[in-house]
């Protein structure tokens, strides 16, 4: 069964590649020509600083943009399409190979990011990879968990993911802070209000660790429920 699982990596990456990846590549260049290109147009001088901030702002707006793309349909589109009758008429457990999925998706999410951050430092000015990096993968796998439990509920979930995402952020800049039951149901909500901010604050190596377990902590306990949905749960 094991063995069965592994053969699967290829085709999943493969998937990722031609399906997402490639759209992900076109997002990035796109956003980053928008913010960069008058830049270059006006030739204004790039310091390591300033590059820095710049390449921040972009990941941090193309991180968003590209987990929702990547994540999209991570576990419906084989219901929806019908796929799961032939990949799971070989002995393959449906969690297991979701789970491996995932794990591949992630990896191509961060390949593809590893390439953009790589276009930057080549064309505009070299820049370190670690602190962007570090953020785009936090916002995969911030995202991840709650994505993989939504997709594992319905057909529909890109729609439902974004508009959890949009709820959040505005319950907590419309009721933060508060006491009682509005308080206690808001901090039942995924804390994706804490992603935007920390962008400057990974690449400056001021990160607040708490908030970093909590983001992660959150999806890990989604991305196990999904797990349980996807074992109990008849998938066709």
């Amino acid at each position: 069964m094991r063995l069965n699982l592994l053969r699967y990596t290829t085709w999943q990456l493969r998937d990722f590649a031609r399906e997402r990846g490639i759209a992900l590549i076109l997002i990035g260049l796109a956003i980053g020509t928008t913010i960069l290109g008058p830049m270059k147009a006006m030739r204004i001088p790039f310091s390591d600083d300033s590059a820095r901030q710049i390449l921040a702002t972009i990941i941090s707006q193309v991180a968003f943009i590209a987990a929702f793309v990547a994540l999209n349909g991570i576990v419906s589109n084989d219901r929806k399409l019908g796929y799961y009758r032939f990949l799971f008429s070989k002995s393959v457990r449906v969690p297991a190979y979701y789970a491996q999925q995932f794990v591949m998706f992630f990896i191509g999410f961060v390949v593809v990011f590893a390439m953009l951050i790589g276009l930057f430092a080549l064309l505009v000015h070299p820049v370190a990879p670690r602190g962007p990096l570090i953020y785009s993968a936090l916002v995969f796998l911030s995202l991840g968990g709650v994505a993989f439990l939504i997709s594992s509920l319905f057909r529909f979930d890109w729609p439902i993911l974004v508009g959890v995402f949009l709820v959040t952020n505005i319950l907590h800049s419309v009721i933060d802070n508060q006491e009682g039951l509005a308080g206690l149901l808001l901090r039942l909500l995924p804390p994706f209000q804490e992603l935007p901010g920390m962008a400057a604050a990974i690449n400056a190596g001021t990160v607040d660790s708490s908030r970093v377990i909590w983001l992660l902590g959150y999806s890990a306990i989604c991305f196990i429920a999904g797990l349980i949905v996807l074992r109990r749960r008849p998938f066709g």
